[in-house]
């Protein structure tokens, strides 16, 4: 026996991890040969039984159809040894080829089965062979999305816990985020379809483009997707579109504007569309919230002043002033309550937040304040909203 199963006989599966170390390169076998390693699952002698199960890993994916095939008897312990060589296969499947530094996606000949797709059909199954199948894709699932992160975090992914921005929301969250400090190969970012429960995804700069688009949209369980400070093209859109649903999508400065909007509505967008710093007309995303009425649409300039409010009895109080910010440099700061923008009266965050709108990078705007009871004017300059 291999000295790791001794030591990991505890996996749900017994004998998938062992099996995973018999062989790593298939080798051809006549169907005839297979045929009868299959029937030899259901011999009444064990070592035949052993022998047939690593036989069969040996050969790869010329036996995953005759191991399917064989599953329609029912026999349990027929039913447990395919499923464990098909766990193996799969997982002896590469997904990653190339240079160590220079990796990219495997490719597979489309020619022969794929283990892991037959895996997932068995798992949506009734009875043994759909239980054991399910525990199989879970565990594989498992080991491919720690390879996928360490793989593509080596390339300047960034995935895993950050403040994640959308609109005017902000929460700490699972993210992807892929920006211009991505350096690895494109194609290796279809490797996210194993970064499950992850909800939020960000695209930032030079990134936005359709072949790593392509990437993120494979995430299972996406739910909203910004695209930032970037270029955007009809090509990059239709990627988008290739999703069953988003929740919501924002554009924040990038460069889309009323004709690019035709294909934005075209979008699976579920709940919510945010426009900030666009090129996109006040009179367009009018019409398209006439189009999509149960689409709640944000639409903003673009313009950042740079402060979080608390809403107390009718007040505006400064809860955090962002560094660097058009706000610091005008002199606001925590604790000040917030009276009047663009002599707008300002009695919570969200009228500060309308004026702001209207506004784009660059602009200034005369800002009211209250501090111990006195009351000052300053004027501040916008910036551009970035990310923590």
């Amino acid at each position: 026996m291999h000295p790791a199963c001794s030591i990991r006989q505890s996996t749900r599966i017994t004998g998938l991890i062992c099996l995973s170390l018999v062989a790593s390169v298939a080798v051809a076998q006549p169907p005839e040969e297979i045929a009868a390693q299959i029937e030899s699952l259901s011999s009444d002698s064990y070592l035949r039984r052993e022998n047939a199960t690593e036989w069969l890993l040996n050969a790869g994916p010329a036996a995953i159809d005759p191991l399917v095939e064989v599953l329609e008897r029912g026999d349990l312990e027929t039913t447990q040894r395919a499923i464990r060589i098909l766990h193996a296969i799969a997982v002896n499947s590469p997904i990653i080829e190339g240079e160590r530094g220079q990796p990219k996606l495997a490719t597979r000949d489309p020619n022969t089965p794929d283990p892991w797709e037959t895996l997932l059909q068995l798992s949506t199954m009734g009875g043994s062979r759909g239980e054991r199948a399910t525990m199989a894709v879970e565990e594989i699932t498992q080991v491919r999305r720690v390879q996928t992160v360490q793989t593509l975090s080596l390339q300047g992914a960034l995935i895993g816990i950050q403040e994640f921005v959308y609109g005017a929301r902000k929460e700490l969250a699972s993210v992807v985020e892929i920006s211009d400090a991505f350096q690895g190969d494109d194609s290796l970012l279809q490797l996210l379809r194993w970064v499950d429960k992850i909800e939020y995804a960000r695209v930032e700069g030079s990134a936005i483009r359709p072949d790593v688009l392509r990437g993120v949209v494979q995430m299972p369980d996406l739910k909203t997707l910004s695209l930032l400070y970037g270029e955007l093209d009809e090509e990059t859109l239709k990627v988008i579109g290739d999703l069953s649903s988003i929740d919501h999508l924002e554009f924040r400065y990038v460069t889309l504007n009323d004709e690019m909007l035709d294909s934005v509505a075209k979008l699976p967008i579920r709940i919510s569309l945010t426009l900030n710093g666009t090129d996109v007309t006040k009179d367009r995303v009018e019409a398209l919230r006439q189009t999509l009425p149960g689409l709640k649409i944000e639409y903003k300039f673009g313009g950042f002043l740079g402060v979080r409010c608390n809403d107390t009895l009718n007040e505006c109080i400064i809860q955090s002033v962002v560094d660097g910010s058009g706000a610091q440099a005008a002199g606001l700061r925590t604790g000040d309550v917030i009276i009047s923008a663009d002599g707008n009266t300002i009695k919570r965050f969200a009228d500060l937040q309308a004026v702001i709108n209207t506004h784009t990078p660059g602009e200034s705007l005369e800002i009211g304040y209250r501090r111990n009871r006195v009351e000052f004017q300053t004027k501040a300059k916008l910036g551009k909203m970035t990310e923590p």
